[in-house]
């Protein structure tokens, strides 16, 4: 039996492939760029077997779906070149490129690396749908950041991707940064046809006042040019950290209430100016409200004339504002009236506006 399983383990070992001594010619190629119009791409790279044994290529795997390999199969004999070809599809991929293609060969299976790169100079319907807004040279995927509610306190970090459109090598800069927000870029020297992502780092803690807020900045495609530049605008809801409150200090809190919520302008016609309207906010809590600000997020359509800073628990007091007629959107409209207290259960109060601006 032993003889038997000793000459199974020789013919086995016959078949195995001796580990040959492999230099690649290359393990990089460079696509350089192409248009994206000009469909699949495809290259190769070249090994030698050194000896003194034969080797194989067993397989290859590529690390995208983009992209599909072969190689020169059977065995590999020293002095012999062996090829690994590939097809890159830039279909939907405007940018700069790099993937892999892993090989794995001989009798231990070593895996070596190959890599594929280059840049792909996307058509219009491509850049369109991953980078909407048209930015002069750039075109970005978005220049207003909504950070939703946030915390007092906490941070948030949003992101913005950019594709050089033009001919040129962009210097990206940018100025007037508000306090909390603290932008930055992968790289702000992007070659033609290169990808960059900008980060949105916003920090509440260097913020004073809650509720809606409004922040923007000028991104500039070129630092030594001023003229040309691109608003970039965040929102955020910052509501007050109410994590330490007892539920005793909660049950004595402000606690406002509004009315009426909802206000229907109605028809607004040409030529109007103005519309006055009021409301009442009013203190069901057991300590002193304090009001920070009434406004309409994203709107210059609301001029408060009087409000309230104080209301004391058990109190009302009346607000009055003008709706600025040119302001409002032509059409239907909803709007919203932020009333932002320090109530903390409900640190923003909502007022409906509705109408339609023939």
């Amino acid at each position: 039996m032993s003889r038997i399983l000793a000459m199974a383990l020789l013919f086995t070992a016959a078949l195995v492939p001796a580990r040959g001594e492999v230099t690649w010619l290359s393990k990089t190629y460079d696509f350089g760029f192409f248009r994206e119009e000009a469909g699949p791409q495809q290259g190769e790279v070249k090994l030698i077997n050194l000896g003194p044994e034969p080797t194989v290529i067993n397989r290859v795997k590529s690390t995208c779906g983009c992209t599909v390999a072969g190689f020169t199969e059977g065995l590999i004999e020293p002095g012999d070149t062996a090829r690994v070809w590939f097809t890159y599809n830039p279909a939907g991929r405007p940018g700069r490129f790099e993937k892999h293609i892993k090989v794995y060969m001989g009798a231990d299976n070593d895996v070596t690396s190959v890599t594929l790169k280059g840049t792909v100079i996307g058509n219009a319907s491509s850049l369109a749908a991953k980078y909407p807004v048209e930015a002069g040279p750039m075109r970005l995927s978005a220049t207003t950041i909504d950070l939703g509610k946030v915390t007092y306190g906490r941070t948030r970090h949003e992101f913005i991707s950019g594709y050089n459109q033009s001919t040129d090598t962009l210097h990206l800069a940018w100025t007037d940064v508000p306090a909390p927000v603290s932008p930055g870029v992968s790289s702000k020297t992007v070659a033609p046809g290169d990808l960059f992502s900008m980060g949105i780092y916003f920090n509440s803690r260097d913020e004073v006042l809650t509720g809606p807020l409004e922040y923007e900045f000028k991104l500039y495609p070129e630092a030594d040019d001023r003229a040309a530049y691109t608003t970039i605008r965040i929102t955020a809801d910052v509501e007050p950290d109410t994590s330490a409150l007892t539920e005793q200090q909660l049950r004595d809190a402000p606690a406002l209430t509004i009315s009426p919520d909802l206000i229907d302008l109605g028809d607004v016609r040409p030529g109007e100016k103005a519309r006055k309207v009021t409301f009442r906010i009013r203190n069901e809590g057991k300590t002193e409200a304090h009001l920070s600000r009434i406004c309409i997020p994203g709107s210059k359509a609301l001029k408060i004339k009087q409000m309230p800073r104080r209301i004391a628990p058990g109190a009302a007091h009346e607000v009055k504002a003008e709706i600025i007629a040119g302001e409002l959107p032509l059409g239907p409209f909803a709007l919203e009236i932020q009333v932002v207290s320090d109530d903390p259960l409900h640190p923003s109060r909502t007022v409906r506006l509705a109408g339609i601006k023939r």
